[in-house]
């Protein structure tokens, strides 16, 4: 069986559930919800009824989107998912999006071999700082 790719809301259990399969830190449900709710756009990948994978972006749907929450299940990484969610993220969007990220150290090879570069000139406030 292939993987199935869906856009839109996710159930919020199977999301704590990958999130804690690929290592991410645990979310309250409530805000794990928001993190789906708040988002403009989601892409999710199945294997029949289990979520592996999932790309959220936050956007004006103008001129800046902030892709989050990019994660695929070890079972399925490097196996062209990741880079099948990120596409359809990025598809049929407003041509003049300027897409924006986070990237750990050792997931900056596979977000520049899908055309990002680095910016050095970015600033944040808040968290981890």
């Amino acid at each position: 069986m292939g993987i199935e790719y869906r856009e839109g809301a996710v159930d919020v259990d199977q999301l704590a559930a990958l999130r804690a399969r690929c290592d991410f830190s645990p979310r309250a449900l409530d805000d794990l919800r928001q993190h789906v709710l708040g988002a403009r756009w989601v892409v999710s990948a199945w294997d029949g009824d289990e979520l592996v994978g999932l790309a959220r972006a936050m956007s004006d749907g103008v001129s800046t989107a902030y892709v989050s929450s990019v994660m695929v299940d070890a079972r399925w990484r490097r196996r062209g998912v990741g880079r099948e969610i990120m596409r359809r993220l990025m598809s049929d969007r407003s041509p003049g999006l300027r897409w924006v990220l986070h990237a750990r150290d050792a997931a900056k090879d596979f977000y520049r071999a899908l055309g990002f570069v680095d910016a050095p000139n970015m600033m944040w406030c808040g968290r981890d700082t």
